[in-house]
């Protein structure tokens, strides 16, 4: 896996592939209307040439697109290659004054979305190099009467040129990186609960396995005890059976073990728990500070809602109650209410409590405090948000009267319990 967070990765190779066929056909579209329609005098059979090259690079793509794997490296010389070729096309075309000289910003667009940033910040460079050959040299355009166009608008037309592509460019970057990094943590929130399901799985399995392995066994055992009493001890297989009574007892410890190891946690899995003692499993087990600062606040003259253990929950628990941690001066506060309908969860700390502008987008991403601190992503209220809504619940954010962040979670009981 690759960690620079610069890194794009990779995206369909078809897409860039489908819009470089559209480039080649709308630059060869505007060469013959531009020559046969307007009537331009132009380099046309150069011009063609050059057209002719983009293409022959594109089928070098569909030969080469399934075979290479440094995708990166291949990408960037393919848009470098689109820069240079649009350089050309525009250097026998008017150069700068070409209308169509915006088409060269084309290519940063497409590396700062889905390349390094060091591979687009060079394609910048080429393209800033490539504007300031076609302001010098170029192969005028005939407009049929005499236009004289000022060196001012010449230069302001290179400038603007240059100034947009670096801005296209850190912009384009800038939003692909957020999209990319919101993607990444969705995708890490995603693989937790997978890995959670697969273990619930895997040991429902392996417990089902220890009970069809049973059966099996005794017959062994039965049929290892008549030999060892049927077989004399002098015989030269006595051993052997010995040796094969000793194996089966293992066999059974063994199973045994799986089967009251995994039988504890399937049970745990497959039967609803009071959500009292899922907080507390989320607080002494889950969480990496001081445990002692939890103040858990019920009715206990009343039954304790009974919850499935789903890691949807679980997670968004453990996400709210690790961020109500750290922003604590010392404690934090769980208030648990039920009706026969609803379960409400209030989670209180006695911190300093929400800004006026964290707390206007509360469980949107990329609202924190800390964003970019220590890899504080402000992605945490967010993920919890998403958890519980895509289990029927409902989250919101407050201060509290006396101080500190508030969060309440709304659960209709019969979607968790």
């Amino acid at each position: 896996m690759n960690t620079d967070p610069a890194y794009r990765g990779p995206i369909d190779p078809q897409a860039i592939f489908v819009i470089r066929w559209l480039a080649v056909a709308g630059q060869l579209a505007a060469l013959l209307f531009t020559h046969s329609f307007l009537e331009f005098d132009l380099p046309l059979y150069p011009a063609l040439a050059v057209v002719g090259c983009s293409a022959i690079v594109n089928f070098w793509h569909i030969h080469a697109a399934q075979k290479r794997s440094l995708y990166q490296q291949a990408s960037f010389l393919e848009l470098g290659f689109d820069v240079i070729q649009l350089a050309a096309l525009l250097y026998l075309t008017g150069g700068l004054l070409n209308p169509f000289s915006v088409m060269i910003l084309a290519p940063v667009v497409v590396s700062a979305a889905v390349l390094r940033r060091q591979s687009t910040l060079l394609l910048v460079g080429l393209v800033a190099a490539s504007v300031s050959f076609l302001a010098m040299y170029n192969y005028p355009l005939d407009w049929g009467q005499p236009v004289q166009f000022p060196f001012q608008y010449l230069a302001g037309v290179w400038l603007a040129l240059i100034l947009s592509s670096g801005f296209i460019a850190g912009y384009t970057w800038w939003v692909a990186s957020s999209a990319r990094r919101l993607s990444g943590t969705l995708a890490e929130a995603n693989l937790a609960l997978m890995e959670e399901q697969q273990s619930r799985a895997l040991g429902a399995l392996a417990t089902s396995a220890a009970h069809k392995l049973g059966s099996p066994l005794n017959t062994i055992t039965v049929i290892a005890h008549e030999l060892d009493r049927e077989v004399d001890p002098n015989d030269p297989i006595y051993d052997d059976i010995q040796l094969l009574r000793t194996e089966v007892e293992r066999c059974r410890v063994i199973l045994s073990e799986i089967d009251s190891h995994t039988s504890v946690k399937a049970l745990a899995a497959e039967s609803p728990e009071p959500i009292t003692a899922m907080i507390e499993e989320i607080i002494y087990s889950r969480l990496s500070q001081n445990q002692t600062n939890f103040k858990l606040v019920y009715s206990r003259e009343n039954a304790v809602p009974l919850l499935w253990r789903r890691p949807e929950l679980v997670h968004a628990l453990e996400n709210l109650l690790q961020n109500a941690l750290e922003f604590s001066a010392h404690d934090v506060t769980i208030n648990i209410e039920w009706t026969a309908i609803d379960l409400h969860i209030t989670i209180v700390d006695d911190g300093i409590g929400f800004n006026a502008a964290t707390l206007a987008r509360a469980g949107q991403p990329w609202n924190s405090t800390r964003a970019g601190q220590q890899g504080h992503r402000g992605l945490g209220l967010f993920i919890a948000r998403s958890l519980l809504e895509s289990i029927g619940g409902a989250i919101s954010f407050a201060n509290d009267q006396r101080g500190g962040g508030k969060v309440k979670i709304s659960l209709p009981r019969e979607s968790v319990g």
